[in-house]
């Protein structure tokens, strides 16, 4: 595996290309002048939808450009004999283009086109359009912002982040409302796809069918993995999000299989049988196709070691934004892969283990060192499964029987009796958990957004979540599902059940066994718009009425929280009259 060295990118060469900036001299692999001037010329034969069915998108933004991608119909790239134009401008007319460049669609990528574009034309911390030509025809017009320099000193940014967009389960109401936000860029921690198409242990409602190759209902091959991604990626709000703003990447579970570990799935209690390193590079390619994700896919490295996505997005000495992969690298289910094993449990002796590990020894040194040596006013860790310690329940069972001895109380964790909701989140790895956390007490400015758990929350962390008079080392986020069933669905079957206001938070019921936990809702379903400055930053998580139909919903703003500067601080702004009042730590 790769090392990812200090405020660099990942290098990303899957399309041959030619750029340069216009003004300078092009290069000859780009054909002849004349050759050139036609691949851009608009001749209007076709429309946009029918050469380029999954639109436009950009990712991985740098202070000189960022990641383009496309994918052009299989029949126009054979008319074009695969070659394809793209070109940047200060505006969208086009101008006076900045940046042209030719590159293939090739059978062998699905037809994508992804290209890393990095030109002195371009300015940092400035917004650019974009387009692709094929055949005279050219795409929708995106946009992307690029990054400050090194260093530099901003007054604010903007950024909203999202998770858990299962196609089947609702419309992409909520991508239309964050597609009309002003924002600099958007950041998905995961479940872009779902690999299953109707599985009743997490797909509640079945809004919108997909069918994959061969009548499949889960995704086994490349073939699969490629049609669920241009599904998804047929979907005119998404492709609206992608058109207007760069979107930063990483994975979740189910870009493979859910709860997923290294090469294996847990779609079964046999761990051998789950052993799936063709299913899982085949993933892993399909993802890299279709990503903005600027991280280069070698298949020499096997399921596990093909591509490496962790890494560190610099704006500026405002915000290092950290990316972390918590899929790839960790260790098995601790206590079993049976449901009651994971979910609702009260663990096991190996939970506990020292040895185990979410991010594997190598991107945990990485990480360390990115948080700890980071000089920028906020470290904002993209994360993608729950951090916060959550339990169902929490019992000291001292107070309830006061002349227990000592050995029984010990044998029952020190005297507890917990139940934890899930420990595919980081409460299966807690020694890790706690490693790190310690590591971060001299950190200011830590801040964690999380998705997965289809819920928004918000609380704060400690290496010890038993001990609520522990100073807490930052602030932990949570951002509801796009459409994913989050709890009030799945005990209600998500179809014709109880229904119950998106407004509706669970905090109350929580806040006992979970005393870090300042609100909890999992009725809900949205994005949550990041506002940072120097002094401070607000999260304010939102949410729409519906993913049912298509129609346009009301937006609710559920929360607005307000993250102070220096020591962790966590306050509630009260929607009705905006004032500020201290959200309980």
């Amino acid at each position: 595996m790769p090392q990812v060295s200090r405020r660099s990118f990942l290098g990303l060469s899957f399309a041959a290309a030619a750029t340069w900036s216009v003004g300078e001299a092009v290069p000859a692999s780009a054909g002849t002048p004349r050759e050139v001037a036609r691949l851009f010329e608009l001749r209007g034969a076709r429309t946009a939808p029918q050469v380029f069915p999954q639109s436009v998108a950009s990712g991985d933004p740098s202070p000189d450009g960022a990641v383009l991608w496309t994918r052009v119909a299989p029949d126009a790239a054979a008319a074009s004999g695969g070659r394809v134009a793209y070109e940047i401008a200060a505006d969208a007319s086009f101008g006076t283009p900045l940046v042209r460049g030719v590159t293939t669609a090739a059978a062998g990528r699905d037809h994508t086109v992804k290209v890393r574009v990095a030109a002195r034309a371009l300015k940092p911390w400035t917004t650019y359009h974009y387009r692709f030509i094929v055949d005279g025809t050219a795409s929708r017009t995106g946009r992307f912002r690029t990054l400050p320099a090194p260093g530099a000193a901003l007054s604010g940014l903007r950024f909203g982040y999202i998770s858990c967009q299962d196609y089947t389960n609702g419309h992409y109401t909520a991508l239309r409302h964050l597609a009309d936000e002003d924002l600099d860029f958007v950041v998905h921690l995961g479940d872009y796809i779902y690999e299953t198409t109707a599985d009743s242990g997490f797909q509640g409602a079945q809004v919108r069918e997909i069918t994959l190759p061969g009548g499949a209902t889960r995704a086994e091959t490349l073939e699969h993995y490629r049609a669920l991604y241009k599904t998804y990626r047929t979907d005119p709000d998404l492709q609206r999000l992608h058109e207007r703003f760069a979107m930063i990447q990483i994975w979740d579970d189910h870009e493979f299989a859910n709860d997923s570990y290294g090469a294996y799935d847990t779609d079964s209690d046999d761990e051998a049988a789950n052993h799936a390193p063709d299913r899982k590079l085949a993933s892993v390619r399909a993802w890299s196709e279709y990503s903005t994700a600027g991280a280069r896919f070698d298949p020499s490295g096997g399921p596990t070691g093909a591509i490496t996505i962790y890494r560190t997005l610099n704006f500026g000495g405002l915000m290092d934004l950290v990316l972390t992969d918590e899929r790839t690298y960790r260790s098995r289910p601790p206590c079993g892969l049976g449901l009651l094993d994971k979910y609702a449990t009260g663990g096991c002796p190996e939970r506990l283990s020292p040895s185990r590990t979410m991010l594997g020894a190598r991107q945990r040194e990485w990480f360390t060192d990115q948080v700890t040596s980071s000089t920028a006013t906020w470290k904002v860790w993209g994360n993608e499964v729950m951090l916060m310690q959550f339990k169902l329940l929490d019992i000291y069972l001292g107070s309830l029987f006061p002349q227990m001895d000592a050995a029984r109380k010990r044998a029952a964790s020190d005297g507890r009796f917990s139940v934890f909701m899930n420990l595919d989140q980081w409460d299966g790895f807690p020694a890790e958990r706690t490693r790190l956390l310690s590591a971060f007490r001299d950190v200011d400015n830590l801040v964690t957004i999380t998705g997965d758990l289809h819920s928004f929350g918000a609380g704060y962390l400690r290496p010890d979540f038993d001990d609520p008079s522990q100073d807490p080392v930052g602030v932990a986020l949570l951002g509801g599902s796009v459409t994913s069933s989050n709890f009030v669905e799945m005990a209600t079957l998500g179809q014709g059940g109880l229904i119950v206001p998106p407004e509706t938070e669970l905090t109350w019921a929580l806040r006992g066994s979970n005393p870090h936990l300042a609100y909890f809702n999992s009725a809900a379903h949205g994005y949550v718009v990041m506002d940072v400055a120097p002094s401070g930053i607000t999260a304010t998580m939102k949410a729409v009425r519906s993913i049912r139909t298509p129609e346009t919903p009301e937006l609710l703003t559920l929360r607005t929280f307000r993250i102070g500067e220096g020591r962790p601080s966590l306050s509630t702004v009260d929607r009705g009259t905006r004032r500020l009042h201290n959200a309980g730590r």
